[in-house]
């Protein structure tokens, strides 16, 4: 009976761990950032397909252009008898339908004869669609509440009465990234259905009866064409490359016959481009039996957006109705999964991913999982670039992710309920770190220690005795507490070894017992995430109920790092020890902390520090500070100020760093005076970005200044190697 209850127990428990998997999937799925990633991988499937050919394409645009702006005697909106010129033209030139991406909703500013003169050509040759727009709009209406005002701006009066044929729709809709996918097919106003300025074309095109029309849910039948929809109204544009795929002719080059002179002709010498007889676009045959559009390019008139081919917004609006035209002309429409099919892939690779890990050991449950997630990115490149069919990678993704992890997870409990049992026994006698190493390892601590090449830390609150002296101790130990619970904090996310505290002081290691390779980086990034840290802390204090001293509110701490070959292991007696480091380079690491008082910086660090951290991060900025020989030492060794994380540094900072090892170079070559300038630049530079609340009375570059006038006064020996020996710890 026991084992029965395990085995249904263990289903259960599968059960559960799928349907909280599968929860979670879906919850992910409609958060905003992985929907901005589901867009992103769509945009990343057009990028890899690339763009597709339309040789044979039956739509060319006719660009309102800078270059048109730039030679027609007129600034934009130009006169509107311009316009019938161009329509008449088009049809000179064989254009079957003509599709304005352009709203006339005001009468001409030039003439309202001209208005006359474009609804006439309008009128005449009865092809034209000009465009409109259903704007809903949000009013408040007072108390909180508001209301959705609908309006259609629509060409005027004059343009209307003379045109036959329907308004088109030119509105857009944009994705949450504000990139246009979709195509808006139809709209409805007043209870009548108006269509968009892409399909009136196409219904002129192949003179087609629109009250033909079928929709369901599923698609809209019009005409030939089988229409899948995206949503009630959208369908997906297929977009068959960046701006410039169609064939585009600026504005001016189809007006351009003898009654006109652009702005590079003379009356003297004109080139007709769309009259000549020998290479007009008239006889050239490129607008025959064509859906020609008419639409903005330049910037100025606000009609640029954003596709998957076309990020900084660079598409004319006039182009994505030319993407959806020939997406409905070629019949390559983008197809979705449906959302019932698309949960059970989601549910099927989620069992996948809990009977993988379930059945298999860590390393043959992790590549399963790598095989599984290689399956779907390859069905995924394969559905669109075959089928044109958009799988949901992301969510597929996630749910392969969330499932491995959640059978994962569970195996991890299990395996830590032992480790628990050891831990709990020796947790409150030796170090974390040497509890963590020793159920890894499974085995008994012991005495011993081995030289590694890793990264010591020390930081040290300024003149903590003196704030010790104004507060009293249930106080102090309050305000040490929290300093030290934010610092620690700080240091084990990022993977450092706590070694012990030392009062208000923080002894730490980088790269053991577990190695890394990045060990100097990440102290570096701590060093100046814990600076970050103690100006909120700061902040807080100063606000604080409590009625901190000022010397608290302006609290300091200093910190000392370098990188070299430490000993590190359990020190101590047979009894009693601690996982611990010590040697040459751990000394230096200290007196960096406390050297850097006498420059006026609270983050100093070797030479080696700098050079390991700058391998695997450029997080950082380093200014070079000194060369030195600390107290105890004989051999020098470059120093160097962690100014900050680069993006938190002012360009004042930047250009004191520049100003300041310049200051160096000169003196280390004896050049005092060029030095001296250096110096007294930086120092202005160094003043101006600290905090006079906070500033220390010292700085590197006032301290250079006083050694520039001493040297250039008593030069040193031809001996002289610019090494400051220091004679504090």
């Amino acid at each position: 009976m026991t084992n029965n209850f395990k085995h249904w127990s263990s289903y259960l428990i599968l059960s559960g761990l799928v349907l909280f998997s599968l929860f979670i999937t879906i919850l992910l799925s409609f958060s905003s950032p992985v929907n901005n990633l589901k867009l992103n991988v769509v945009d990343q499937l057009y990028e890899i397909r690339g763009p597709v050919a339309i040789e044979d394409s039956s739509v060319v645009i006719v660009s309102i252009s800078q270059q048109a702006d730039q030679e027609i005697p007129y600034k934009y909106p130009w006169p509107t008898n311009l316009h019938a010129k161009l329509v008449e033209h088009l049809n000179e030139a064989g254009a079957k339908v003509i599709g304005f991406d352009v709203i006339f909703d005001q009468r001409d500013n030039y003439s309202l004869t001209n208005d006359t003169l474009f609804a006439g050509a309008i009128k005449k040759y009865g092809n034209v669609i000009l465009g409109g727009s259903i704007q809903h709009e949000k009013q408040n209406r007072g108390r909180g509440s508001s209301s959705i005002s609908t309006t259609f701006v629509r060409p005027n009066e004059v343009l209307q009465s003379a045109n036959k044929n329907p308004v088109g729709i030119v509105r857009s809709t944009k994705d949450a990234d504000a990139k246009i996918r979709q195509y808006i097919l139809d709209m409805a106003y007043n209870d009548e259905r108006y269509l968009s300025l892409g399909l009136e074309l196409l219904a002129f095109f192949n003179d087609m009866d629109k009250q033909n029309i079928d929709k369901s849910a599923e698609k809209l039948t019009f005409g030939p064409y089988s229409i899948p929809l995206y949503s009630s109204n959208l369908m997906t544009i297929n977009y068959f490359g960046g701006p410039g795929t169609f064939p585009r002719f600026s504005y001016e080059t189809v007006i351009d016959d003898s009654t006109i002179v652009l702005a590079s002709e003379d009356s003297s010498f004109q080139i007709n481009s769309f009259s000549d007889p020998r290479f007009g676009l008239k006889q050239s045959g490129v607008f025959e039996d064509k859906i020609v559009l008419i639409g903005a390019t330049m910037p100025e008139l606000n009609d640029l957006h954003s596709t998957p081919f076309a990020d900084q917004n660079i598409m004319p609006g006039v182009e994505m109705h030319a993407n959806a035209i020939q997406t409905i002309l070629s019949g390559k429409y983008i197809y979705y999964v449906p959302p019932g099919i698309n949960l059970l892939v989601l549910l099927g690779l989620i069992i996948l991913a809990v009977l993988g890990v379930r059945n298999t050991s860590g390393f043959w449950g992790f590549a399963l999982y790598l095989i599984a997630g290689a399956c779907v990115t390859a069905a995924v490149l394969g559905g669109f670039l075959w089928f044109r069919y958009v799988l949901d990678f992301v969510s597929m993704m996630t749910a392969l992710t969330v499932g491995y992890i959640s059978m994962q997870s569970y195996e991890y409990v299990i395996e830590q309920r032992e480790k628990r049992r050891i831990r709990g026994l020796f947790s409150s006698y030796v170090s974390p770190a040497v509890v963590e190493e020793m159920v890894a390892h499974q085995e008994e601590p012991k005495l011993g220690g081995d030289e590694i090449y890793i990264t010591a830390f020390f930081s040290d609150i300024e003149s903590f005795a003196t704030i010790s002296e104004q507060l009293p101790a249930e106080q102090l130990v309050k305000l040490l507490n929290e300093y030290l619970s934010a610092m620690t904090n700080i240091l084990t996310e990022h993977d450092g070894t706590l070694d012990k505290y030392i009062g208000d002081a923080i002894v730490a290691f980088f790269g053991a017992p577990v190695p890394q390779e990045d060990h100097a980086y990440k102290a570096c990034v701590v060093s100046q995430l814990m600076q970050q840290k103690l100006t909120e802390l700061q902040s807080k204090w100063e606000n604080d109920d409590e009625q901190w001293p000022e010397l608290v509110q302006h609290m300091r701490a200093r910190i000392g790092i370098n990188t070299g070959t430490i000993v590190t292991g359990n020190m101590g007696s047979e009894s009693r020890f601690n996982y611990t480091m010590m040697g040459d380079d751990v000394n230096l690491a200290s007196r960096c902390e406390t050297g850097s008082k006498q420059y006026g910086i609270y983050t100093m660090v070797t030479a080696a520090t700098k050079e390991e951290a700058q391998q695997y991060g450029d997080r950082c900025v380093f200014r070079l500070i000194d060369r030195i020989v600390v107290k105890g030492r004989t051999q020098p060794v470059d120093v160097y100020e962690i100014m900050g994380l680069r993006d938190h540094l002012s360009e004042q900072q930047f250009e004191c760093k520049e100003h300041f090892e310049k200051g160096i170079e000169a003196y280390r070559n004896r050049q005092w005076d060029a030095a001296h300038q250096f110096f007294e630049r930086s120092l202005e530079l160094e003043q101006a970005v600290t905090n006079d609340q906070n500033s220390n009375r010292t700085n590197p570059s006032a301290i250079y200044l006083d050694r520039c006038k001493r040297m250039k006064e008593n030069p040193p020996d031809k001996h002289w190697d610019g090494v400051y020996v220091m004679k504090k710890k």
